[in-house]
């Protein structure tokens, strides 16, 4: 891994890898919580951060990395409503206008936007996404207990992890 310049990329580095970036290291939900708290309370922006959560199950030896409620937000010099729906509908894959209510919802927080060095909204962005992991993850809890068929003597052997990158 390489270390990149600014805070918010050091503060992510020094969260994420060790041996001077030759291994990675995946935070679990309370180190994904205390990374973006930390990110918050830097007061700086980066270009983009993305972070992708994966549950593993070390009994049955299986993971899922679910790509489809990455969170990535980005910075842009400028845009607008229709600029947004576009790269959210982008981000699902699917038009805007075809999105459900809930598709919206999880667009709106999972691929937000924000104006270069605009910390309040990176901010705000961030603070979204650290609440709405309540929501996630036991939504991520049970596609992962029906993809892995998973039953109750299973569950205690699994754990969330997030693949954080910066740029």
């Amino acid at each position: 891994m390489e270390r990149k310049e600014g805070v918010v990329n050091e503060i992510i580095y020094e969260n994420t890898a060790y041996h001077n970036g030759k291994y990675r290291y995946y935070p679990t939900i309370t180190g994904l919580k205390s990374l973006i708290k930390e990110i918050i309370e830097s007061n700086s922006t980066t270009n983009y951060i993305r972070v992708t959560p994966f549950y593993v199950n070390e009994k049955i030896d299986r993971q899922i990395e679910f790509d489809d409620y990455m969170f990535y937000m980005e910075s842009r010099d400028q845009f607008d409503d229709n600029d947004l729906k576009e790269y959210i509908g982008a981000c699902v894959g699917r038009e805007y206008a075809d999105l459900n209510s809930e598709e919206v919802e999880y667009g709106q927080v999972l691929y937000p936007l924000f104006k270069n060095e605009d910390v309040a909204t990176f901010q705000k962005a961030l603070g979204a996404y650290l609440h709405f992991l309540d929501v996630l993850i036991p939504k991520l809890m049970e596609i992962s207990r029906l993809k892995m068929a998973l039953v109750q003597d299973d569950l205690a052997f699994g754990y969330f992890c997030f693949e954080v990158h910066s740029g």
